[in-house]
């Protein structure tokens, strides 16, 4: 329940209110965990959307349509991130859950704080958890010119470039 205040930036009371009532028609599904020190894994309640739900897809096609993060917003923030070459959406940004990434971002001095602070809003907006990768731009060259998998499949998937300055790439 505190991840769900902390990642919906809303007041306890309300969330709580608004967890029970998407539990009681079904949406969501509540597991109760053990803690596990190993794993670190805290001991509580656990919610997660339940794929059996009448309109779980419908939902979520609603969801990432209507969501607040538009392109240019983002592209704006990844900007502040550092001095950006690439940025590439990918999966849950294009309704897509094959791929291997949600968002690549290649560019220099990129602010790991700035970085953090980015992925736990756009996570919040979304809806759920964004997998990324950020590399600086000749780490990314290097990987890209050894014909390194992990790079290939993000650019061989379905993808678009919000901001492209790799010429090799165009």
């Amino acid at each position: 329940m505190s991840e769900i205040i902390k990642k919906t930036k809303s007041d306890s009371r309300v969330a709580k209110k608004q967890v029970r009532g998407l539990e009681s028609i079904g949406f969501l599904r509540r597991k109760k965990i053990r803690g596990n020190s190993k794993k670190q894994i805290k001991a509580g309640a656990y919610f997660a959307a339940d794929p059996d739900f009448d309109f779980h897809k419908e939902l979520n096609v609603l969801v990432l349509k209507s969501s607040p993060t538009s392109k240019e917003k983002m592209l704006k923030k990844i900007l502040k991130l550092g001095r950006m070459k690439l940025a590439l959406i990918a999966g849950v940004f294009l309704n897509n859950s094959n791929n291997r990434v949600d968002l690549l971002l290649i560019g220099d001095n990129i602010s790991q704080r700035r970085l953090v602070s980015f992925l736990s809003e756009m996570e919040s907006e979304v809806g759920r958890e964004i997998e990324y990768a950020a590399m600086d731009s000749k780490e990314f060259e290097y990987r890209f010119h050894m014909f390194d998998r992990f790079v290939h499949d993000i650019l061989e998937k379905p993808h678009e470039k919000m901001l492209n300055k790799i010429k090799y790439l165009e």
